[in-house]
């Protein structure tokens, strides 16, 4: 039982951050295709993150420095210069943009912290108390998604996000960028590197 709770737990607290990109993906969604597109590109995000995260638990000496993990930032922060500067019909998400790859990417990004959550409490499992914490954490994002469809649905937020989305788009995703640079330490290794 209490590996249940745990594995809930460790599920909402590293996936409720997504919560708001995901609104945001979803309320873009013009028709089924593009909402599976983005339930299948953040599961497979966080399956990438479980399995990268039990492999470094096993292995703990491969653990890449926290800043090299921080350059992921790099990514929603050019998406979202690009996005900026583009021409106001470029910026309607299309099939392209909010493909799989580009959700597993952002997804990948924005979840790079989970590695340092994830790793140091798979070490405490067994195989089978693994796998049923991974279903969990799958599970709950599942959940997540679901919840952000069914907001990103909802009218006045959809209407709200595509009357401001030139602004909340690009702002979301530099933001989240620069948060993953700084929380990792990335830019003032960069910083101290270039001085």
């Amino acid at each position: 039982m209490i590996l249940f709770i745990s594995a809930i737990i460790l599920s909402i607290s590293t996936s409720i951050d997504y919560l708001l990109l995901l609104i945001l993906l979803f309320s873009k969604a013009k028709n089924r295709g593009d909402k599976q597109h983005i339930y299948l590109g953040q599961l497979l995000a966080s399956f990438i993150l479980i399995v990268s995260s039990f492999i470094i638990s096993q292995f703990a000496n491969l653990l890449p420095s926290e800043w090299m993990i921080g350059l992921l930032g790099i990514f929603p922060i050019l998406l979202g210069i690009r996005i900026l500067f583009e021409s106001e019909e470029d910026v309607q998400i299309s099939d392209k943009t909010i493909g799989v790859l580009s959700v597993l990417l952002l997804s990948l990004a924005s979840g790079a912290d989970n590695l340092g959550i994830f790793s140091p409490y798979f070490t405490t499992l067994t195989m089978p108390e693994f796998i049923v914490t991974a279903f969990i954490i799958l599970l709950g994002t599942t959940v997540i998604c679901f919840i952000a469809d069914a907001f990103g649905s909802l009218s006045p937020i959809s209407e709200f996000l595509e009357k401001y989305e030139r602004i909340i788009l690009p702002l979301v995703f530099v933001l989240l960028g620069v948060y993953i640079l700084i929380e990792f330490g990335t830019l003032n290794y960069l910083l101290a590197f270039f001085h």
